[in-house]
C-alpha cells in the first residue's frame, strides 16, 4: 500500500516537471524552427518597404516563449543566416545586428519569459523600446565602423535629412511601428497557442 502511494507520488512529481520544463530536443527544434522562419521571412520581404519586418517580433516572441537563451540564439542566428541569403550580402555589419538581434531576444525573454498573462499595450510598447535599442545601437557601431557622424546617423533614423535630392526614410521608426502593431495585435495569442505546443 505504502509502495504503490510512493510511486504514483513519484509518477506525479516527475510528470509535473517533463510538462514545466521542454526537453533539449524540444528546445534544440523550437530554436531552429524559429531561426528559420525568421531568416526566410527577413529574405523574402527584403523588397518591400525597408524595415517593414517581422524580425524583432519573431525574436522577441521566441524569448517570451523559450527563455532568454533561446531569444539570445534566435536573434543571433536569424541575422546571420539570413544576412547570406540578402542581396548585400554578409559584412562587418553582419556582427553587429546579430548582436544587437541576440540582444532584443535576450532582453524579451528575461522581461517577460515567466509572465502568463500580457497586456496588448505593455507588449506593443515594450516591443517598440527593444527595437528602438537595435535601431540606435547598429546605427551607432556603423557610425563608428565606417567613420562618419553618430548623431547624423542616429537622426536619420527619425528625421531623415534630403541628401543629393534624394528624400530619406525614416528606417528606425518603421522597424518599432511594425514590431509594436504587430506585438500589440498578435502577440498574446501567438504566444499562447505555441506554448500550449511547448511546454
Amino acid at each position: 500500500m505504502i509502495r504503490k502511494k510512493l510511486q504514483g507520488n513519484i509518477q506525479k512529481v516527475s510528470g509535473s516537471d517533463s510538462s514545466k520544463k521542454p526537453t533539449r530536443t524540444k528546445s534544440l527544434a523550437f530554436v531552429a524552427c524559429f531561426s528559420a522562419a525568421n531568416a526566410a521571412l527577413r529574405v523574402a520581404l527584403a523588397g518591400g518597404p525597408p524595415n517593414v519586418k517581422p524580425t524583432a517580433f519573431l525574436t522577441i516572441v521566441a524569448g517570451i516563449i523559450g527563455g532568454p537563451a533561446a531569444g539570445l540564439t534566435v536573434g543571433f542566428l536569424s541575422m546571420t543566416i539570413s544576412d547570406f541569403l540578402t542581396p548585400f550580402g554578409p559584412g562587418p555589419w553582419t556582427v553587429e545586428t546579430s548582436v544587437g538581434m541576440a540582444a532584443v531576444g535576450l532582453i524579451g525573454g528575461w522581461v517577460w519569459h515567466q509572465a502568463n498573462s500580457f497586456k496588448r499595450w505593455k507588449l506593443g510598447v515594450g516591443g517598440f523600446l527593444l527595437a528602438m535599442l537595435f535601431d540606435i545601437g547598429t546605427s551607432v557601431a556603423d557610425a563608428l565602423l565606417f567613420h562618419y557622424s553618430w548623431i547624423v546617423a542616429v537622426t536619420n533614423l527619425y528625421l531623415p535629412i534630403p541628401s543629393g535630392g534624394v528624400i530619406g526614410y525614416p528606417f528606425g521608426f518603421a522597424d518599432e511601428l511594425t514590431t509594436a502593431v504587430l506585438l500589440a495585435a498578435f502577440g498574446p495569442s501567438l504566444i499562447a497557442r505555441i506554448r500550449r505546443v511547448y511546454r
